[in-house]
Parts: structure tokens; C-alpha cells; sequence
């Protein structure tokens, strides 16, 4: 059975990254780099210091560093212990993708679709209220997910992995946050 999920894990992903145009490749750099995403981040941070009491606010910011850190640290010390190749790397599945980028660690399990998804659902529970639009920025993590399917440096199984646990993480941290805040809101 297990061979049978690898097996399938291994042709979606070749589907889906034979799905990219050669002439999209440089938006694609574009939406996998992390730092690209920073000034929208920025942006709304600034915009929880601005709306929320300070105090609050600094809660809200501070556990949305914490999880990129810790969510990108959990998500290395697994790839360290799973060692699953890269599809990119893979010599049964890198011909037949077209490959842009080849990180050489490990693939199993997304960085960017744990951290992503994490740190989008943590900011849309704890803000939804004050800003509706704050759903949108699940916008962010559908694209910089499937920009690691588009470059095949992930298996799909790497993804979804990922995004469970980033929501996992992303529901725990506001709850964190949540209960420290109306603590907050005693004294």
C-alpha cells in the first residue's frame, strides 16, 4: 500500500510540474522566494501594531516571528531524520520534470507550505474580526506552495504534510496567543 501511495505521490507530481510554461519560470522565482513575501508581512504587522492596544499587539507580532522560527526548525530537524531525496535530485523522477532550481537537502516536509500556511492561519484566526480581508492572504500560501510543485522540488505527500501541520500550528499559536491576551485584558 505504502508503495502505492509513493508511486502516485511521485506521477501527480510529475503532472503538475509538466503543467509550468518556460515563460512563467521567472514569476515562479519570484513567488518561491521568501523574501518577496517579507513587505507583505511587514505590512500587516504594522497593521495589527496600529489597530491593536500595544501591548496586545506585541503579543499578536511576537508569536508570529516565533512560528516562522519554530515551524522552519521543526521542518529541518524532520528532513534530517527522514532524508527523503528531492524529486529534482531523484534519478527514478528528475527526468521527467522540468527542473529550474535543485536544492540539495531533503524534501520531506515542505518549509514553505508549513510555514506558509502556519503563520497565515495563525494572523486570520487571531485578526478576522478587525479585518475581514485578512483571508486573502491565503493567497500567499497557495502560491508559494505550489511554485515547489511548479520547480519539483517537492512531492505532493511533502506538501500536504506540510500544510496540515502548518495548520496545526498556525491553531495552536492562537490559542497561545488568544488565552494571553484576554489574560492581558484582566489586569
Amino acid at each position: 500500500m505504502l508503495d502505492e501511495l509513493l508511486a502516485y505521490d511521485k506521477e501527480l507530481l510529475i503532472y503538475l510540474n509538466n503543467l509550468g510554461e518556460i515563460q512563467f519560470n521567472t514569476f515562479w522565482i519570484y513567488v518561491t522566494s521568501f523574501i518577496y513575501w517579507v513587505p507583505l508581512l511587514l505590512f500587516i504587522f504594522y497593521k495589527i501594531y496600529k489597530k491593536f492596544p500595544k501591548h496586545q499587539a506585541k503579543y499578536i507580532i511576537g508569536y508570529g516571528f516565533f512560528i516562522l522560527f519554530a515551524s522552519l526548525f521543526l521542518v529541518e530537524i524532520v528532513k534530517i531524520g527522514i532524508e527523503r531525496i528531492r524529486p529534482c535530485n531523484d534519478p527514478t523522477v528528475a527526468p521527467f520534470l522540468n527542473i529550474i532550481i535543485k536544492p540539495t537537502n531533503y524534501s520531506f516536509f515542505s518549509g514553505h507550505a508549513t510555514v506558509s500556511v502556519a503563520l497565515t492561519t495563525y494572523l486570520v484566526l487571531i485578526v478576522r474580526k478587525i479585518f475581514p480581508f485578512i483571508r486573502l492572504l491565503y493567497i500567499w500560501p497557495l502560491l508559494f506552495i505550489y511554485s515547489r510543485l511548479y520547480f519539483g522540488v517537492h512531492y505532493p505527500f511533502d506538501i500536504l504534510t506540510g500544510i496540515i501541520i502548518g495548520i496545526l500550528i498556525g491553531v495552536a499559536f492562537h490559542r497561545i496567543c488568544n488565552a494571553r491576551i484576554v489574560k492581558l485584558r484582566i489586569y
